[in-house]
């Protein structure tokens, strides 16, 4: 958890072990590794780097850019980064998330993606893998994605047993940030 602890109007920042040890990393352009007990700041301590990376771009990313891709083996904790990195976009409009879960209608995620654009997308690999294929629906998410410096996968040794690198491509796609 990351703290601002103000006192006599001298203002410090707290956060956990696990975040002040993969921040630093992760603002370094380092592929990390970590394993950390549940309530520790895993979510955070992806978050902020992730949104500090898209903030200092050089070129700005436009609507139908995707410069971080988060990926989660469940419905469940897909919604709740969403949850969290929502609270952070709202300090920060210039940048849009979507979700892109099981359980909702493709059609409205791609009129949605399509209608609102997203710079930021958080998904399981199913939803994802179906997406990547909707180029009938007028959605190119592949290239959507050319602008990608971020690629998260949380609970990495879940995807893994999920078969997950078999069916997504993008992994070696190009080089970038990661973060499992």
């Amino acid at each position: 958890m990351i703290m601002l602890v103000c006192w006599e109007g001298l203002c410090i920042i707290l956060c956990f072990s696990f975040q002040s040890a993969c921040i630093p990393l992760f603002m370094s352009n380092k592929d990390i590794a970590a394993e950390a007990v549940t309530g520790s700041g895993k979510t955070l301590a992806f978050v902020i780097p992730v949104l500090e990376i898209l903030l200092k771009r050089e070129e700005k990313l436009k609507k139908m850019q995707v410069g971080a891709l988060i990926i989660t083996p469940t419905r469940e904790l897909a919604v709740q980064i969403s949850e969290v990195m929502g609270q952070f976009l709202e300090e920060f409009p210039q940048f849009r998330q979507i979700l892109l879960i099981g359980g909702s209608n493709p059609i409205n995620d791609v009129n949605n993606f399509k209608t609102h654009g997203a710079n930021i997308v958080i998904g399981t690999p199913g939803r994802l893998e179906d997406m990547f294929r909707r180029k009938a629906d007028g959605l190119d998410l592949a290239s959507c994605m050319k602008a990608l410096d971020v690629l998260v996968l949380d609970e990495a040794d879940r995807l893994l047993d999920m078969g997950f690198e078999a069916r997504c491509p993008l992994v070696s796609y190009k080089t970038f940030n990661t973060i499992m």
